[in-house]
């Protein structure tokens, strides 16, 4: 029999605002969302001593190839959602958003945070004990909720907001940090080891009673800020040479 010490545990989380605007993990029932527009995402992410630093010296929050791995699994959810979107923009990273992630898996709480930051933007989270072969293993979860979820925004499982985050048409932006805790409580139980992940996103997304895109043909309906440009699928306005490279926005 298999020694319980040798099974790893995986879970997953994201973002649910309450009206009181606080967090809570995605296992609890259906509540409303609320998105209060009027606050600044940059006023809240900004920090003026590290976008002065020169890009090169900035500290990392996640290595180079855990993050192109990240954001090259959303990019193909993104690019390959049934029915087909219409509207769906390429994501790129954000060092911002992944500045904000690694300051809350610093924290080493199994929940949604802080408060004043999800005000303003979408949050998945994962964790495992142990250790793992990818940092795919912890965010595969978020898009095998598609099987539970019907278009436009039908759930029959216990949660799909994993996944409609991940291919909200809208949220183009991602940036995410992970943490090897230590004796962390995770539903009640006490984890020795734990690799917790943080992934953050802008715009939120979410929103109650909307579906995550639009129908019908690919890049048919881009917002005019793309100028009509298409890339698998995507809205993507970069050009040949940066979509050859790391999609990194500092």
């Amino acid at each position: 029999m298999m020694s319980l010490a040798c099974v790893q545990l995986f879970f997953a989380a994201t973002l649910w605002t309450l009206p009181c605007s606080t967090a809570s993990v995605a296992v609890s029932s259906a509540t409303q969302l609320l998105h209060l527009r009027d606050v600044s995402m940059e006023a809240l992410l900004r920090n003026r001593s590290d976008s002065s630093a020169p890009r090169a010296r900035r500290k990392r929050f996640i290595s180079s190839k855990d993050m192109t791995a990240i954001l090259d699994y959303h990019n193909r959810v993104r690019s390959q959602v049934f029915p087909p979107a219409s509207n769906m923009e390429y994501m790129v990273w954000d060092e911002r958003l992944a500045k904000s992630a690694k300051s809350w898996a610093a924290q080493c709480i199994w929940d949604h945070g802080p408060p004043h930051v999800l005000q303003q933007i979408g949050q998945n989270l994962s964790i495992i004990s142990g250790r793992y072969r990818s940092i795919i293993d912890l965010v595969r979860s978020w898009y095998d909720e598609r099987h539970h979820f019907s278009y436009p925004n039908r759930c029959s499982g216990s949660v799909c907001t994993h996944y409609t985050q991940m291919v909200w048409a809208a949220s183009n932006k991602i940036g995410c940090a992970i943490r090897r805790c230590s004796n962390m409580y995770v539903f009640g139980s006490m984890w020795k080891q734990a690799n917790f992940l943080v992934c953050n996103y802008s715009i939120k997304g979410n929103w109650v009673g909307e579906a995550p895109y639009k129908t019908g043909k690919p890049c048919s309906a881009c917002p005019s800020s793309y100028g009509g440009s298409c890339n698998k699928n995507q809205c993507d306005s970069r050009s040949k040479s940066r979509r050859n490279a790391s999609g990194v926005r500092g």
